[in-house]
């Protein structure tokens, strides 16, 4: 957040809520509340006007007011599902494009089809009449699973996960010359 941005989030503290608001306290809540995006600084404060609280926040309000606001930002399983059987069919062949269009849609949801891996996840047979249910609930969970790491990555300051998975089974080159007995060295 700049400096620029905090004055005008200041204003809005000092005029909506009841309390002591002078320069040194503004210094001090900017000290605290600067690596913080002033959209989520704000959001934060919509979140505490719907509180109630008619005195000034603290910091320490504001701040789990953000991280309460992130939570709530990230997609739920049947948000996210929609998503995945919206663009997972138009990218078949180009991942790169697709993940770039889930980072549109939510950071988190593209963070989750590329470490799930997204053939594994095209293949997954949840329309299936007879298992399709419970290949849906696992997916639910594998999703939820995610989103707590994410989560808990970001509250540690550390940046999504994005791992990009390999094949796990299927063919392999074939290695002949493991094959072949070893020769005896001959004697000079």
């Amino acid at each position: 957040m700049t400096p620029r941005e905090w004055q005008l989030i200041a204003v809005v503290i000092e005029n909506c809520w009841k309390g002591e608001w002078d320069d040194a306290r503004s210094a001090s809540y900017f000290i605290l509340l600067e690596p913080f995006d002033a959209a989520d600084v704000e959001r934060a404060l919509h979140l505490l006007v719907r509180g109630g609280s008619p005195f000034i926040p603290a910091v320490a309000e504001i701040v789990t007011a953000i991280e309460s606001g992130r939570r709530v930002a990230a997609p739920t399983w049947h948000e996210a599902l929609g998503h995945i059987r919206r663009v997972l069919p138009r990218h078949t062949r180009d991942h790169a494009a697709g993940i770039t269009a889930f980072e549109r849609i939510d950071p988190l949801l593209a963070s989750f089809v590329a470490t799930y891996g997204w053939r594994r996840l095209a293949l997954e047979p949840v329309d299936d009449p007879d298992h399709g249910g419970a290949v849906l609930r696992r997916l639910e969970h594998a999703y939820d699973a995610h989103v707590a790491r994410q989560l808990e990555r970001e509250r540690h300051g550390l940046a999504l996960e994005m791992v990009e998975r390999r094949r796990l089974a299927g063919p392999r080159r074939l290695d002949v010359a493991a094959l072949l007995p070893s020769l005896p060295e001959r004697a000079a």
